[in-house]
């Protein structure tokens, strides 16, 4: 298979990947849930990197960050 067959095969793929994905119904979840798996990412990041801001005008990361103090009880 050639690189170009194998490029449209994934092309291909993809459409109809996301051709079924546009046809689920949206997944109902518990806020618990969501609250669950967002604590579970947040220990993938040290607590050095969730404390370090590379860009602090972003308003946005600031807005998040005072979130995360609520949540996590800070």
């Amino acid at each position: 298979m050639t690189l170009k067959e194998q490029l449209e095969s994934f092309r291909s793929r993809m459409t109809a990947f996301n051709q079924w994905e546009s046809e689920q119904p949206p997944v109902e979840r518990s806020p618990a849930a969501i609250l669950a798996d967002l604590g579970f990412l947040m220990t993938w990041a040290s607590a050095e990197d969730r404390l370090r801001d590379p860009d602090p005008e972003k308003l946005g990361i600031q807005r998040m960050r005072a979130i995360w103090a609520l949540v996590d009880g800070k």
